[in-house]
């Protein structure tokens, strides 16, 4: 999921109607993740890097 979170930002502006999800997922207390193992929270933490610096690019 991170890759397609980062495509957003590749996208930029035109990926404006996403920003409410990218702030939800930030703004969220539970782990964003698809593994239950450790690698959960790496992905948790590696998703969240990619949100945010999605949120940035496509606001210009």
């Amino acid at each position: 999921m991170p890759t397609a979170v980062r495509e957003l930002a590749r996208i930029g502006p035109a990926a404006r109607p996403a920003v409410p999800l990218l702030r939800a997922a930030l703004a969220g207390d539970r782990r964003l993740r698809s593994n239950a193992a450790w690698r959960g929270f790496v992905e948790d933490e590696e998703l969240r890097a990619a949100a945010a610096g999605a949120l940035v690019a496509v606001q210009g």
